[in-house]
Order: C-alpha cells, then sequence, then structure tokens
C-alpha cells in the first residue's frame, strides 16, 4: 500500500474515533469536556478510558488484518467492522451492568462511584478482546464472526459469574458501596478472561463444528485462573494459607478494604492470561 493510501486508513480509523466519542456523549447526555473538565467526575474518565481502549483495540486489529491491496475495500472494512465494534462496546457495557451485576451505569457514574467505573472500564476492555478475536482468521464472513461473538461474550460472563461464586463476599454489593479493592480485582478477572476468549475465537474458520470444539477446548485455560488467586496471590505474595473461602485475600478485599491486595490480584490473573494464551 502506498503513502496516499495509508493516509486514507488511517482517516478512517480516526473518523471512528470521533463516532465513539459522539456515541459516549449520547450516552451520558453531556460532552466529555463538561464531564471530564468541568464536572471533574473521576468515575467518568476511568470509563472514557476503558472505552477508549476498547475502541483503539479494536481499530489496531483491524489495521493488523487488511490486504493493502484496495484501498476502497480496506476503508469500507475499517469504517464496518469498526462501527460495529463500537455499537457491540456500549451495547456490551450497559447490558451486563444492567443484568450481570444489577445496576444503572448512568447512575452510578453521576454519583461518582469509582469501584463501579473500573469494572464498566474492564467489561469495555474484556468485550474489545472478544470482539478482535472474530477478526483475526480466514473464512467464516460476518454472521459467522457475529455468533462465535456472542459465544465469547456468554463465555465471558458465565466464567466471571462462576468465579464471583466462590468469594465469601458480594463483589455486586462491595462495587455497588465503592469497594475500589473489589472492583480491581473483578475487573482484572473480566480481562484475563477476554484475553482467554479471544484466544479461543481467534483463527481460521474450519467449519461450524471444528470451531465450536476448538473454542470450548480453548476455554479450560480459565479454569487456571483459580489456582492463580489461591497459590500465587493467596499463598506465594501474601502469605497466608490456603483457603477455598474466608481467606486472607478476601478479608483484605472486603473487610479492609485493601486496594494494593485487589491490585495484585488483578495482576495476577492478567498475566497469568497472557502467559497461557501465549505457549498454549
Amino acid at each position: 500500500m502506498g503513502f496516499t493510501e495509508e493516509i486514507f486508513v488511517i482517516l478512517a480509523a480516526l473518523v471512528l474515533l470521533g463516532l465513539a466519542r459522539f456515541v459516549q456523549q449520547w450516552l451520558y447526555g453531556q460532552t466529555l469536556r463538561v464531564m471530564l473538565t468541568e464536572s471533574d467526575n473521576p468515575a467518568m474518565g476511568i470509563v472514557v478510558a476503558g472505552y477508549l481502549f476498547g475502541v483503539i483495540w479494536t481499530i489496531t486489529v483491524l489495521l493488523g488484518t487488511l490486504s493493502y491491496n484496495n484501498v476502497v475495500m480496506d476503508i469500507r472494512n475499517v469504517l464496518i467492522y469498526g462501527c460495529i465494534g463500537i455499537v457491540l462496546l456500549t451495547g456490551a457495557a450497559l447490558g451486563t451492568c444492567r443484568g450481570f451485576l444489577g445496576m444503572r451505569m448512568q447512575e452510578q457514574l453521576a454519583a461518582r462511584n469509582v469501584a463501579a467505573a473500573i469494572v464498566v472500564a474492564g467489561v469495555y476492555i474484556a468485550t474489545s478482546l472478544t470482539y478482535s478475536g472474530g477478526l483475526v482468521g480466514e473464512g467464516g464472513g460476518f454472521w459467522i464472526m457475529l455468533l462465535f461473538f456472542l459465544f465469547g461474550q456468554l463465555a465471558l460472563l458465565g466464567i466471571t459469574y462462576a468465579f464471583r461464586q466462590l468469594t465469601s463476599y458480594d463483589d455486586v454489593q462491595e462495587i455497588a458501596s465503592g469497594n475500589v479493592a473489589a472492583a480491581l480485582a473483578l475487573a482484572g478477572l473480566l480481562i484475563a478472561v477476554g484475553l482467554i476468549v479471544r484466544r479461543a475465537i481467534a483463527g481460521d474458520f474450519l467449519g461450524f463444528w471444528p470451531s465450536l470444539g476448538g473454542f470450548l477446548l480453548a476455554l479450560l485455560l480459565a479454569v487456571v485462573l483459580y489456582p492463580v488467586r489461591q497459590v500465587v496471590v493467596q499463598w506465594i505474595m501474601l502469605g497466608g494459607p490456603i483457603h477455598w473461602r474466608a481467606s486472607l485475600l478476601e478479608h483484605e478485599i472486603a473487610r479492609d478494604r485493601n486496594v494494593a491486595a485487589g491490585l495484585l490480584e488483578a495482576t495476577a490473573y492478567v498475566t497469568a492470561a497472557l502467559f497461557m494464551t501465549h505457549i498454549v
């Protein structure tokens, strides 16, 4: 691709960023300038940062899948699949916070709930990872990509929900009350599962059943995340005994609201997922 064609493709990506900004402003009923500079809402800043990461990550993956042989086709693909990604990111955040967390995102952000904002940002990032997995690989077509995105999103929420049941505290209650430590742990889990789901979706389409089987098999990597929590964080890093429930880590997060413990758990999840998805 020549320099002129590259400029056109980059301009198409900038158009998507502008569209993403207007979607956020429509969603919250205020301009980003008002929300971030006049209202000085830290929760809103965290959410926009997560959303921006998701949009830019999607655009980056899109640019890496272009053929660079037909500039018109490349620009069309960037705009179409980029717009779809923005719609899915926005819809996923709204649906997840309402159905999965049992809270209205706009109300939590208006109340400057930083904990809720961290989780919403994690949802944005994890969803962008899920969506970008369907953009990588040959074959399948548009509807197969959307179908496996749906499978991936269901797996993301299902696995995260299952892990939430293993803690002795109520994640939703803690986050609604502003517990940043619990929010960091949950956001880290969401991103880690998003990385695993992306790995499960990415690749060439070999037919529905073979691809579905490979997808389900790759999801087994998520099982490793629980030993990471118990062994790496609870035992090795914090020096506490291994307990299935009511552990030292859970006490630090739920009772002491120890942000350091929540950040450590989140980092352990994400780094473990990065490690596993690159060696398997």
